[in-house]
């Protein structure tokens, strides 16, 4: 039987703990530095299925959405998770967003999004009144669902399947033994593979152990997002339009499922502290689209990174980066932003084909 040390109880640790315990080859045991499962970057963002619109084709990001979508409804469906297929526009307000539709669709069908079309003015206004719009693109599977329960679900069938979790564990000493990783939780153990999904301190864990490798660099974006109790009388999320793998701001309208939508997130380069400030750039971000808000009921919300990973100081990369160490059994998962969670549990089955 192998033994596998999962760093880090975020929705990718624990949908790599469920996968791998389903079958009862593996010995599994999941570590994590805070006093709990997903309480690090799993909750801060809008709860969105993401249909794979706009990634780059064949990459790792396209081809994992697109079955993670799939596994995501499909699992919500089996275990009775709140979930709801909204659907979602990219909504073009001017001539130049009109354009951008086409290229976004173009690049959905490229990606194998078949289902998505270019809507007129008459079509949009029936559908969704309260917006103000041009034309949109229409992608039907989007969606979004109940994070929380979720990860919840994963926690409990990964313990289910004897899958030992240890919490507060801050002193990451891991040691090479010949072919075997050593760490000392109550006992010293050895494993046979370690999986580092340990988000934003994955980097920095593998460089710990691997001086001599070349990793990427973080680089993190941080967003803010704030919410409206407001009825907006939105059924769908609501994307401005886009160029595929422009990382412009935006402020996207998402509908919870509780009632009430969540805005953003918005791209922050610097230190905020100033909320008054950060909301009115947020009203102006969605003002063009909507026909009318309640300025008194929106409110600052929460606050996530996107973990951006970088080679050089030119670029980003902009996919995620799942490899394997040559000639160690130590797999690293960097720069799983969105669709990250969308993704989680066809992520878990690349992972599982690694071993």
């Amino acid at each position: 039987m192998k033994s596998i040390l999962i760093i880090g109880a975020g929705v990718i640790g624990l949908s790599i703990a469920h996968e791998l315990s389903k079958t009862k080859k593996f010995k599994i045991v999941v570590i994590e530095r805070s006093n709990s499962f997903g309480s690090g970057n799993t909750l801060k963002n809008s709860q969105v299925i993401h249909s794979g619109v706009y990634y780059k084709k064949n990459s790792l990001k396209n081809n994992l959405c697109l079955k993670g979508k799939k596994l995501i409804y499909e699992f919500c469906k089996k275990y009775k998770i709140k979930y709801s297929k909204t659907g979602k526009l990219f909504l073009a307000c001017s001539k130049k967003e009109e354009s951008y539709l086409k290229i976004l669709k173009k690049n959905a069908l490229k990606n194998g999004v078949k289902d998505v079309r270019i809507i007129n003015q008459k079509e949009l206004n029936q559908m969704e009144p309260f917006l103000k719009g041009n034309k949109a693109l229409l992608s039907p599977s989007a969606g979004i669902f109940d994070v929380k329960a979720f990860i919840k679900k994963l926690f409990q069938i990964s313990k289910r399947n004897k899958v030992n979790f240890y919490f507060k564990v801050d002193n990451l000493n891991i040691r090479k033994i010949n072919s075997k990783f050593q760490i000392n939780l109550k006992k010293k153990e050895l494993f046979d593979y370690v999986i580092n999904c340990a988000g934003m301190d994955a980097i920095e864990i593998a460089r710990r152990n691997f001086t001599n490798y070349k990793f990427p660099k973080n680089k993190y974006v941080k967003g803010v997002y704030f919410k409206t109790r407001e009825n907006l009388k939105l059924k769908k999320i609501v994307y401005r339009a886009m160029v595929p793998g422009d990382t412009k701001e935006r402020i996207d309208i998402t509908p919870l499922l509780d009632g009430g939508y969540i805005l953003g997130p918005s791209v922050e380069k610097k230190h905020f502290n100033n909320k008054k400030k950060l909301k009115y750039k947020f009203i102006n971000g969605i003002k063009n689209h909507l026909k009318s808000i309640n300025e008194k009921k929106i409110f600052y919300f929460k606050e996530g990174i996107r973990p951006k990973i970088m080679f050089n100081k030119i670029n980003s990369n902009e996919d995620f980066y799942i490899k394997k160490i040559k000639d160690n059994n130590w797999i690293n998962l960097f720069g799983i932003e969105s669709p990250g969670l969308t993704s989680a549990l066809s992520i878990a089955k690349y992972v599982k084909r690694m071993i």
